[in-house]
């Protein structure tokens, strides 16, 4: 081979891997991004409030000492049932006693007169019909029986008063209930004008609780009340660990006046407490249905993005395209957001987070099933 035409191999060589190297490569692309998507739920939905509040026996009856003494006798078990009727405390009656004693012989005296009146009375007045006595005489006896009868009535008096605060001396149960824990002992003194309470009886068997609404609230309940149905005058009682009482409760009254320092007004609701869990002083949260809305349009919270005042949805159409929806949202309930306008029930709605896609980005969406969620807030 001549030296010209190794010269010329090596040259079209060459010049072939240029051409070669220079001619455009094919792009790759990256298929489309996996989406979770759900589809919109139609379902009722209701609107629960929580409202603290705190329990209170069906009544709640502070025992007071009537007299003053020694406290000599304590006769319950703190913290048990107690009959109506149930002696709980006796006080040194001695004093007491010693005053029925006096009172009772001012009576027996004042009858005496009253007998000695009524004989001087009988004596004058056959007299006096027939004139040997004068009128002024009769008049006498008759005044001084009348005298007689009035002392008598008032030493009654004075003796049934004597037996009341005797028997005062003597502290009953005066409802049937659960008594507390007593604030005072044997040889403590009491008195009527103290104000320790001896201690406090409870009836449990229905436990009323107090909670407070606002203003605004109220004005609305009230508004609306005849259209509430009887589920929405039942309430739910969360204990404080967060476990739900197993009865209901109704509302039963509200208080008169709105509390002008806050703004709320006071409500009571009563509970069958027949199991005795509940005891008076307990703090609780009372759910109180305020709301129901019937085929809501439900999505998950994290499926609805908020710009300023503007919210709205990605959805996936049937080419897997994602397409930006403008919606209004109504209240947040549980995991999920009620969609009062702007989507209709099985749309496929993207859970998209915090990817980078925008609209008329094309998706492999991944069917999620959704249930909302059972606790409402």
């Amino acid at each position: 081979m001549t030296l010209c035409t190794t010269r010329f191999l090596i040259l079209s060589t060459v010049l072939f891997a240029s051409f070669t190297s220079c001619k455009p490569k094919t792009a790759k692309t990256s298929p489309p991004v996996e989406v979770s998507v759900i589809k919109a739920q139609q379902t009722d939905v209701p609107i629960y409030q929580e409202y603290v509040g705190q329990t209170y026996g069906l009544s709640d009856v502070d025992i007071r000492a009537r007299v003053e003494g020694w406290v000599t006798g304590v006769h319950f078990k703190e913290g048990t049932k107690v009959k109506k009727g149930t002696l709980l405390y006796t006080i040194d009656d001695i004093q007491y006693q010693t005053r029925v004693d006096q009172a009772a012989g001012n009576l027996a005296s004042a009858k005496t007169e009253v007998a000695r009146a009524q004989s001087q009375l009988n004596r004058v007045k056959p007299l006096a019909d027939m004139n040997a006595l004068s009128k002024q005489d009769l008049d006498n006896a008759v005044a001084e029986f009348n005298a007689a009868k009035a002392r008598q009535q008032v030493t009654e008096a004075a003796l049934q008063n004597a037996k009341i605060e005797l028997g005062y001396a003597k502290v009953y149960a005066p409802i049937d209930g659960i008594i507390g824990i007593s604030n005072v002992r044997v040889g403590d003194y009491v008195s009527r004008t103290s104000s320790n309470i001896l201690s406090t009886v409870s009836q449990t068997g229905t436990v009323r609780v107090r909670f407070q609404i606002t203003e605004t609230e109220y004005l609305r309940f009230a508004r609306e009340f005849k259209k509430i149905n009887e589920r929405m005058r039942e309430v739910s009682l969360i204990l404080p660990d967060n476990s739900v009482f197993n009865e209901k409760g109704h509302v039963d009254f509200a208080n008169r006046q709105i509390d002008p320092q806050t703004g709320s007004i006071t409500l009571e609701a009563s509970f069958d407490n027949q199991s005795g869990l509940l005891r008076p002083g307990l703090y609780v949260k009372v759910q109180l249905l305020t709301q129901s809305f019937s085929n809501a349009i439900v999505v998950p919270q994290r499926a609805v993005t908020q710009l300023q005042n503007l919210y709205q949805v990605f959805i996936v159409d049937n080419t897997n395209t994602l397409k930006v929806k403008v919606i209004e949202p109504g209240p947040r309930v549980g995991d999920m957001w009620i969609i009062t306008k702007g989507l209709t029930p099985g749309e496929r709605v993207a859970l998209i987070g915090t990817m980078a896609l925008t609209d008329k980005s094309k998706v492999t969406p991944v069917e999620t099933k959704w249930t909302p969620a059972a606790k409402l807030e």
